[in-house]
């Protein structure tokens, strides 16, 4: 499968990224765009809490992918298993295809914001 280029990446009206399925990230991440991946949950308070401040970095930095994972919908299970999520909310960081910088989890602003803007750099 040729990888899609970032442009045919829908963004919601939040302007992130919503992904449901192992093949629609594979091809994200094969763009070799940095990426924020928002793993979260419907029933997580601390993702909900966070998920403004998210929108905001999103909005600041419109170069940068924000991906949001349902951590419920069956697609994303493999997603979460191969890169070991198993709190709510962990942001995890892409670029060039490969996993960069440290994943941040629970609420933690400053943490987040710290990774976002070295992966925008």
């Amino acid at each position: 499968m040729k990888p899609r280029s970032f442009s045919s990446f829908e963004k919601d009206e939040d302007g992130m990224v919503n992904i449901n399925s192992k093949q629609h990230w594979d091809a994200l991440v094969a763009t070799g765009n940095p990426i924020v991946a928002d793993f979260w949950a419907p029933w997580c308070g601390k993702c909900r809490q966070i998920q403004g401040f998210v929108e905001t970095l999103a909005e600041d930095h419109p170069h940068v992918t924000f991906v949001r994972m349902n951590t419920g919908d069956e697609g994303v299970e493999p997603i979460k298993a191969a890169l070991n999520v198993t709190v709510l909310p962990t942001f995890r960081f892409f670029n060039g295809g490969e996993e960069v910088g440290a994943p941040v989890t629970g609420y933690k602003k400053d943490q987040l914001e710290d990774q976002v803007t070295k992966l925008a750099l």
